[in-house]
């Protein structure tokens, strides 16, 4: 009896766990687009910090989505260059990316991300990026934490549309 019960606590508890970690999180900003040189407002996921102050963010503006890294370390800001994010073997290049300044010590990249790429971040999350030839790694709570929101992410753009 004792077991049966617990069994089923443990059952409704994985159901609850596993309906919030979508519903969670989700958090209306303001997304600054370069190509439209304009900010809008954008729903999206946010890791929590990294240990060195980083974090990932991935957006919904329409029907389009956005990655925006916010890093601590390796600053070019104002500076254009290639982005290469890696995906363990897989890797996106977005070209002629701006480097912003968040503050003295926070920089940030902004780019379009394709639906299939948001399917490659939720199985391997982000390893690392190359920009103006310096690779900023990831760790593995960090890989953790993009795949978390990335796998949530995707799962609420692919819900089908009700008719």
């Amino acid at each position: 009896m004792k077991a049966s019960i617990f069994t089923i606590c443990m059952m409704c508890f994985a159901i609850m766990n596993a309906q919030n970690t979508c519903e969670m999180g989700f958090v209306r900003d303001s997304l600054f687009v370069e190509k439209d040189n304009a900010f809008v407002g954008a729903d999206g996921l946010i890791t929590p910090s990294f240990k060195d102050g980083g974090q990932v963010k991935i957006f919904k503006v329409g029907n389009k989505y956005y990655l925006m890294l916010t890093c601590k370390s390796n600053l070019f800001f104002d500076v254009i260059n290639d982005l290469e994010i890696k995906s363990g073997t897989k890797s996106m290049v977005a070209k002629g990316v701006k480097q912003h300044q968040k503050d003295k010590y926070t920089g940030f990249f902004v780019v379009e991300i394709l639906r299939n790429y948001v399917a490659t971040l939720k199985d391997n999350g982000i390893t690392s990026y190359v920009f103006n030839t310096k690779e900023t790694l990831f760790g593995k709570n960090e890989v953790k934490e993009v795949k978390k929101i990335a796998n949530c992410f995707y799962q609420t753009i692919n819900v089908p549309n009700k008719k």
